[in-house]
């Protein structure tokens, strides 16, 4: 075993495990898939093994020439097994809402892609204006240099965001259609998009995202697996305990709060959460230099700061969301934290 698999950064048994089984069924060998990547069939029955950044690249640039066909992403993120994110995975079984199980998967993404731990820390999804949800697919991919392996794991990320949405949004409301806009021209031969469970799939759009009616996101459902829900959300925050080293205790506190965050949000509910006394979580924090005011502030300028550049609500209804007491109180509060006007942050991007 080389030092990278030792101090690498993807736990073999989580990700690349399930990329490797999701090529098998489309066709490729195993031999093939693993060639030039250092990984042999030996350390699949290995426990808690990890592999580089660079051999986790190499085994899917030999998973896509091995399966080369139109929109291989999207067919092997409907291949893609929930247990490969590991506890977590089995949140769209159970979850209460679709809310909650999109947060539960960022949260603890970091345990099977610890690269994209400070993504997860962000806004991510924002309410426009005709009370819809809005889920942009858009961050980077750590692959923007090569176009064959972004354009793979943008379309992976497609369908298997799409998955989540279609088992864990609730169906019952008045609007259950979910939207696609994809920034880039129809194919020739578009019938792998056929199989994405969503009501309307748009190329040529100026975004990549996913929409819903913020009923189908935020309105729980399934009441009687609420205790099933809960017992698998401390599972994953007991596994993330054991290995603190993939994400600082300010990071985690600041994802917990972006996954809960409503404006009358406290430390002492933040400290229940995380199973620990509020006194105890502002001792760790102390430690890393941080303070639960300070994140709190932070994470509610940066949700507010996300909706007022890409939603189309006006900025009285930005404010009324975050918790501030009128549109005047926020745009003081943006200058202060940005250095720039709410009119500027709105400029960006019209």
């Amino acid at each position: 075993m080389n030092a990278k698999m030792v101090g690498g950064s993807l736990p073999l048994h989580r990700h690349p495990l399930g990329f490797i089984e999701a090529f098998c069924s489309l066709g490729a060998s195993q031999e093939r898939l693993l060639r030039d990547t250092g990984i042999s069939p030996a350390m699949f029955e290995m426990r808690e093994i990890n592999i580089g950044f660079d051999q986790f690249q190499r085994l899917l640039h030999n998973g896509i020439e091995a399966c080369s066909r139109p929109a291989l992403g999207v067919a092997v993120g409907m291949r893609f097994d929930w247990s490969y994110w590991g506890p977590v995975g089995f949140v769209v079984h159970c979850s209460p809402s679709l809310k909650l199980a999109g947060e539960a998967f960022r949260r603890y993404l970091v345990m099977s892609q610890p690269h994209y731990a400070t993504h997860t820390a962000r806004p991510n999804a924002y309410l426009d204006a005709d009370n819809r949800v809005v889920e942009p697919i858009d961050y980077a991919t750590g692959s923007e240099q090569q176009t064959v392996l972004r354009d793979f794991i943008r379309d992976w990320r497609l369908a298997v965001t799409l998955r989540l949405w279609d088992l864990c949004g609730n169906k019952k409301v008045d609007d259950p259609s979910v939207h696609v806009r994809l920034d880039r021209p129809r194919p020739s031969e578009p019938t792998a998009y056929r199989s994405l469970p969503c009501e309307s799939l748009t190329f040529d759009c100026d975004e990549f995202s996913i929409s819903a009616h913020r009923d189908f996101v935020f309105r729980r459902f399934r009441p009687l697996r609420k205790r099933a829900f809960e017992r698998i959300i401390d599972e994953c925050e007991r596994e993330l305990c054991r290995v603190p080293e993939r994400l600082p205790f300010t990071e985690r506190v600041r994802s917990h709060i972006r996954a809960h965050f409503r404006p009358d949000l406290d430390l002492e509910t933040v400290a229940r959460q995380l199973h620990l006394t509020p006194r105890g979580l502002s001792r760790r924090l102390a430690r890393e230099r941080a303070s639960f005011r300070h994140l709190l502030h932070a994470v509610r300028m940066e949700i507010t700061s996300y909706q007022l550049r890409y939603s189309r609500l006006a900025v009285e209804e930005v404010a009324a969301l975050a918790g501030f007491s009128c549109a005047s109180s926020l745009r003081r509060a943006v200058k202060s934290w940005t250095g720039v006007t709410v009119g500027e942050i709105r400029a960006v991007i019209e």
